[in-house]
């Protein structure tokens, strides 16, 4: 497969026009063309940024005889740069904020069913929460293919990954633990203590649904980064890959 062949299919794979590749790469859209005949071959700046635009490693991009397919499954797996790796950590983070944002305000927003006319306030932070959610669906996914099969880091990318992970945890797991005590704090320990129906008792009850909006917060976000960073780091192929590079 020849240079031109395989930019045209990573980037119908990705489900990129020309336009929209030239756009990315500051390039025209005959320039893209050009490339994918193979009537020329781009800077090598426009190369490494297509490699990591594609998550493919620059000998895949320039080898042309190799037949491999740069999402196939190789023993190898799908090589994830530095900047492919912190660029999916900041796009997790982004996600789980919206995510637990809208679960978050769709909970807490309950606590103004409490209050007397307090209803058209909460369908306002309800109506925030669900279009907070549905962006979450709608958002494109430029990291699909981490999914798709073990992924294969750098010795060194993994290394610094896995030390701000183990600095990190710590305070995932606090914020997960604190997270699950004020749901239970709210949901459950507030209601027991306030059975009777009165302005108390409906102001504790509301106290407990902000509390358990704001554990609803914590849990989602710090459960997913948490599966995000073991996502990169916990593959097979990694410490496969690790073990390879230390013993060579």
């Amino acid at each position: 497969m020849t240079f031109g062949e395989k930019i045209q299919k990573l980037r119908k794979e990705a489900g990129l026009s020309q336009e929209e590749l030239a756009c990315q790469l500051n390039v025209s859209r005959q320039a893209i063309s050009k490339w994918e005949r193979d009537n020329g071959y781009p800077e090598t700046d426009k190369i490494i940024r297509m490699g990591k635009l594609f998550h493919v490693t620059l000998d895949y991009l320039l080898n042309e005889d190799t037949n491999t397919s740069a999402d196939s499954d190789t023993p190898d797996g799908l090589y994830v740069s530095r900047e492919s790796a912190e660029g999916f950590l900041a796009w997790q983070k982004r996600k789980l904020l919206k995510l637990a944002a809208g679960v978050g305000l769709a909970i807490a927003g309950l606590s103004l069913s409490f209050l007397d006319s307090g209803d058209i306030f909460f369908m306002m932070i309800l109506i925030a929460a669900v279009l907070l959610l549905i962006s979450v669906p709608l958002a494109d996914n430029p990291y699909r293919k981490f999914r798709q099969g073990p992924l294969t880091l750098d010795k060194n990318v993994l290394a610094q990954l896995r030390s701000t992970y183990a600095e990190k945890k710590g305070v995932f797991l606090a914020a997960t633990l604190a997270g699950a005590a004020l749901i239970g704090l709210g949901l459950l320990i507030l209601p027991l203590l306030f059975p009777e129906q009165n302005a108390a008792d409906d102001l504790a009850l509301g106290t407990g649904m902000i509390l358990a909006g704001a554990g609803a917060f914590l849990c989602i976000y710090s459960r997913g980064m948490t599966l995000a960073y073991r996502q990169l780091i916990m593959d097979e192929t990694n410490f496969s890959s690790t073990r390879r590079s230390d013993r060579r």
